[in-house]
């Protein structure tokens, strides 16, 4: 049988859930609790209970080590929050030109593959696969059935857990190519990413960004996408 991921979204009739629920931080209904703490809480809604469970490296509740990065106690650290915030941002505008870029050649996936920790976990419709080995195989064995793509990234949310931890929520607006051509013809899709990403080692000595975990929770689509979400046999590994 194939993998499902926790993302997939069935096409057999069956009632579909508005959003899918993967335990990160700042996923539905995880979110919550922080955001009444902060905003409010909602009369009508029981408190919102933080989610302990653990799984693929990243805790349910988002549980802040004290740092210049997640407490902002002068201008200085304020914009050191900026200026790493912005560097999470870039990452993910990195990840979805490169994607876009392998339609140039797929080979470019391996710089794609770059951008993800040693011991990424990644979550697709289509399946989950665990580890930077294989990963720029996993994600052309899905896009290369197209001819060009455009990833958009918007609407970001980005929490800091400690000075080398961070996720994120935001936006993706995805649409693919389908003839070789004609540009008129493509399949689109929208959903919502919650990644994690970790602080690693690089050559300028200052450390740098990169995906720990991403997760793609696809909302609606839109025309033939070519099996492009149905899970695929032996394509992935799941923990699930």
């Amino acid at each position: 049988m194939p993998n499902k991921s926790i993302t997939y979204r069935p096409t057999d009739g069956s009632p579909v859930p508005a959003l899918s629920i993967c335990d990160h931080p700042l996923c539905y209904p995880t979110f919550l609790a922080k955001h009444r703490q902060r905003h409010g809480l909602n009369p009508a809604c029981e408190p919102a209970k933080p989610n302990q469970d653990e799984r693929n490296g990243v805790r349910g509740d988002l549980e802040a080590i004290p740092s210049s990065l997640t407490v902002q106690k002068s201008e200085q650290d304020k914009l050191l929050y900026m200026y790493e915030r912005q560097k999470v941002i870039d990452l993910c505008s990195s990840y979805a030109y490169t994607l876009d870029s392998t339609m140039m050649n797929l080979d470019i996936a391996h710089d794609w593959a770059n951008l993800f920790t040693e011991d990424c976990v990644v979550t697709y419709p289509f399946g989950t696969h665990i580890g930077k080995e294989g990963l720029a195989k996993f994600g052309m064995m899905a896009e290369s059935r197209f001819t060009r793509m455009l990833h958009i990234a918007s609407n970001f949310i980005v929490e800091f857990e400690s000075d080398t931890v961070a996720h994120a929520r935001y936006t993706c607006f995805a649409t693919h190519g389908l003839h070789e051509s004609d540009i008129s013809k493509h399949f689109m899709e929208a959903g919502y990413y919650y990644s994690s990403f970790r602080r690693v080692s690089a050559a300028d000595g200052y450390g740098a960004w990169r995906f720990s975990h991403l997760t793609l929770d696809m909302v609606w689509t839109l025309g033939e996408s070519l099996g492009l979400n149905e899970p695929q046999n032996g394509l992935a590994e799941t923990r699930y």
